[in-house]
């Protein structure tokens, strides 16, 4: 008998090493899950969401290279630190970026220069895997639109979105309309976040200029306009923005409608537009710290996104502040 005894536990623990790669999750209907199927049992494609999951990869739109992030939970979560990688591209998100609402969205924008959004694009035809790490890099959400997915890549094109059918839910659907930055679904139409711009900045005039791509008109007042440390609150009457529409700032002004600030076209600067409750709405980095360096501006040029709201900047030879970028 004594040798038996013995002998029981060499086996449960043959037993066990046997299956230490194969994990269970359970589902909401409480059923086991394999985490690691073999190949004759495929895992669908997004995964099913498991059990306590708050924040979720909600939607991308690969024409503008949006990826928004939805959190499903009653707190704020603060992503400082956690990891956003699409395909073998890891970006770590930074403390000035990172927070997102209970029931919000947090909207990164690709092709930055990384300091606040991530330096990777999307694709709407070559397909991508995107994964959200947190900071001890475990997988909080992934999604894979590649051609190993089961059903090949779902192609987004410009102008539409594939994001979750409503917000954290398992199936996902093309949008003709995106809804970046607001409810999967609802129809509405999307938050300033990552849609109100910086769109050009004539420097021998000290002119900036805010571009507003949304369906609805926006009131910034109490919002604030940093220019490197220097914080100016957009006072009510200099706030309303039209839809598709545009507002001009001039530094070098007595704060009352205007910024007491100026702009250098050689000594460079960094932008930031940030609500009234301090989420930062949009960044633009034309300091020495910046890939590249300080891109020079002269006097009768001004330097801004190539057309309206987008990624790309450029030189323009004469500039194009409150109308359209061309």
């Amino acid at each position: 008998m004594k040798k038996i005894l013995l002998f029981a536990p060499v086996l449960l623990m043959t037993f066990a090493g046997c299956m230490k790669d194969i994990t269970y999750d359970m589902t909401p209907e409480g059923k086991a899950e394999k985490e690691n199927p073999g190949p004759d049992d495929p895992t669908p494609t997004p995964t099913p969401t498991p059990a306590g999951q708050t924040l979720f990869l909600n939607e991308f739109d690969c024409g503008n290279k949006k990826i928004e992030i939805y959190n499903a939970g009653d707190a704020e979560v603060d992503m400082t630190g956690w990891t956003l990688s699409k395909d073998d591209t890891e970006w770590e998100i930074p403390a000035a970026h990172a927070k997102v609402p209970a029931k919000g969205y947090i909207v990164y924008t690709g092709k930055s220069d990384g300091t606040t959004d991530p330096t990777f694009g999307l694709s709407g035809t070559k397909g991508f895997i995107v994964v959200l790490k947190d900071k001890d890099g475990k997988e909080i959400d992934k999604v894979d639109n590649s051609a190993e997915r089961e059903g090949g890549i779902v192609t987004i094109e410009d102008g539409k979105s594939w994001g979750r059918k409503t917000d954290g839910a398992d199936e996902f659907v093309i949008f003709d309309a995106p809804s970046i930055g607001a409810a999967n679904g609802s129809g509405e139409a999307p938050e300033p976040e990552g849609i109100l711009c910086f769109n050009e900045f004539d420097c021998g005039n000290k002119k900036i200029e805010i571009y507003n791509g949304t369906s609805k008109e926006v009131d910034m007042t109490g919002w604030s306009l940093f220019k490197d440390d220097t914080e100016w609150v957009i006072p009510e009457g200099r706030g309303k923005i039209a839809s598709k529409g545009y507002i001009v700032y001039t530094g070098k002004s007595d704060g009352t409608t205007d910024p007491t600030f100026g702009l250098s076209g050689t000594k460079g600067f960094i932008m930031v537009l940030k609500d009234k409750d301090g989420n930062e709405i949009d960044r633009v980095d034309n300091s020495k710290e910046r890939e590249g360096g300080i891109v020079t501006i002269e006097d009768g040029k001004s330097w801004g996104r190539k057309t309206d709201g987008a990624d790309e900047w450029v030189i323009f030879d004469t500039p194009t502040i409150g109308s359209a970028n061309k």
